[in-house]
């Protein structure tokens, strides 16, 4: 089975049944999947030929969806686009993956334009400008372009510290098998309504609030973002959501923002949610506790990356939570923590996280080492510290690296840094990650001047605007006379982190 001839399936044996929810319009799988064949055809009426790697700019809605699916029934491979970032940033990433097209949204028109003037090859397209094209050979139907599962579907781009994105290669048997594992540790149902708010682009987002529900028969209500958040509160209401998959910061500010007692008491006794999910970064204990006893639901943490389709973990909603812990490997994944030496080490001993199974990428595209580096022996490394006690549950005690964790989107300091160090007046600069006090990470960077020169905070965040995205900006700024640095001349990150930030 592939992606395309799953929601295939899911057509012909339940096509009446709503698919998705979308402000005031539903759409049966039968009329998805239509969409998506005329869709399909249209793109390859453009041009579009099998493994051509095609991006999405849009915000959330049900065009994102159908062209998803649209781009690997064509025979394509799709890569979907962080839209929060810039036009250089989103370019960089056109230019890695080999994207022919460019599939985005009136949201993102003026984007668009400066792309193509950045890469004049591209071939823009508006959603609402594809040909719709009801009339294509069967096969298309069937998915001519996806011969088998272990062919790649979707190219999802991730910066490890080493600066620039890479495109973590899945394949249909990598998201399929994720959806389904998820789907098992979830007791995913034909009978759920899961909310999806979070962004499209997501691979934690797209995988279970996407793939899973379909893979499930499950309906998805989707709704443009997270704000204005009355919007999420009362579609919980009207909608009678069962499943809700959020991000730490959603379930920090549910425990802890002062809510109306008659709000309050209809989200604890009325509402139909059997279960919450948490991912895409860390859950803090006192989150758990204060979340579960304001609302009465369960709140389970998982954990994943985009190397893994995401999901490895996640805490079992029937047998035993552990609130410290993300929880088991998912069905068909296996963990083990590794010492330096690369070997085993024994249960509650902390080391490096490592797991093996269905899910695990293929590679990254076209970066060999890279790929070498974290997959070896059919084990993918996952650059976590972490102990595994004795009855298999995980529990994540640091990074390796320096990624920064803002939201559960990452930001790579090494990306910020190389650009701050082209301005004239810098001469070093290093950002670092620090608690903000509530669930996120706070960017801070540390600034050393070149020479005499004079420069303030203001000239830098001038230098930044329009250039690295906004949620990646550091939210203070230092300036420093010398950093500390190790015999070898690299900067002790550890060590900016200790100082005072007043």
């Amino acid at each position: 089975m592939t992606l395309s001839t799953l929601l295939l399936t899911r057509a012909k044996s339940i096509p009446d049944k709503i698919c998705i929810t979308f402000e005031k319009k539903k759409f049966s799988y039968f009329a998805i999947d239509n969409l998506v064949t005329n869709i399909a055809g249209g793109l390859k009426a453009l041009g579009v030929e099998r493994r051509d790697s095609i991006a999405i700019l849009m915000n959330n809605c049900p065009e994102y969806i159908v062209s998803y699916f649209a781009i690997l029934r064509a025979g394509g491979i799709s890569v979907p686009i962080n839209n929060f970032l810039t036009p250089d940033e989103i370019s960089y990433i056109l230019n890695d993956s080999n994207c022919k097209f460019l599939v985005y949204n009136n949201s993102f028109s003026s984007h668009a334009e400066k792309i193509k003037k950045i890469i004049p090859s591209l071939k823009a397209v508006d959603f609402g400008e594809i040909p719709n094209i009801p009339t294509i050979p069967p096969l298309l139907k069937e998915g001519e372009g996806e011969k088998n599962s272990d062919e790649v579907a979707v190219l999802l781009y991730t910066s490890g510290t080493t600066g620039f994105p890479k495109g973590a290669m899945l394949t249909h048997r990598n998201l399929l098998s994720n959806a389904e594992a998820s789907m098992k540790a979830m007791n995913v149902s034909g009978k759920d309504r899961i909310l999806l708010f979070l962004p499209l682009f997501h691979s934690f987002s797209f995988t279970v609030c996407v793939i899973l529900p379909i893979y499930a028969g499950a309906r998805i209500v989707l709704l443009r973002s997270v704000k204005p958040f009355s919007k999420v509160i009362n579609s919980i209401l009207k909608d009678r959501i069962t499943l809700f998959v959020a991000v730490p910061t959603v379930y920090n500010i549910l425990s802890k923002k002062r809510i109306p007692f008659i709000a309050r008491c209809l989200l604890k006794f009325l509402v139909n949610i059997r279960a919450c999910v948490s991912g895409a970064a860390a859950l803090p204990e006192d989150t758990i506790y204060a979340f579960e006893k304001r609302f009465n639901i369960p709140l389970i943490e998982g954990y994943g990356l985009t190397e893994a389709s995401p999901v490895v973990a996640v805490n079992p909603l029937k047998g035993i939570r552990k609130p410290a812990s993300v929880g088991p490997p998912v069905p068909g994944v296996e963990a083990v923590v590794v010492g330096e030496d690369g070997k085993k080490l024994p249960a509650g001993e902390t080391g490096e996280l490592i797991i093996r199974g269905p899910n695990v990428m293929k590679g990254y595209f076209n970066k060999p080492q890279e790929t070498e580096a974290v997959l070896r022996d059919g084990w993918l490394y996952t650059g976590d510290v972490a102990r595994i006690d004795e009855d298999g549950y995980i529990y994540i005690v640091d990074r390796k690296k320096d990624v920064i964790i803002i939201d559960g989107m990452n930001v790579y300091p090494r990306e910020v840094e190389d650009f701050i160090l082209k301005h004239p007046s810098v001469e070093e600069c290093a950002m670092v990650g620090v608690p903000d006090g509530k669930v996120s990470e706070m960017p801070i960077l540390f600034i050393k001047k070149r020479g005499d020169a004079v420069i303030e905070e203001n000239e830098i965040r001038n230098y930044m605007k329009g250039r690295i995205a906004q949620f990646k900006n550091p939210k203070k700024i230092f300036f420093i006379d010398e950093f500390p640095k190790t015999a070898t001349g690299k900067i002790k990150k550890t060590e900016l982190r200790k100082q005072k930030l007043s």
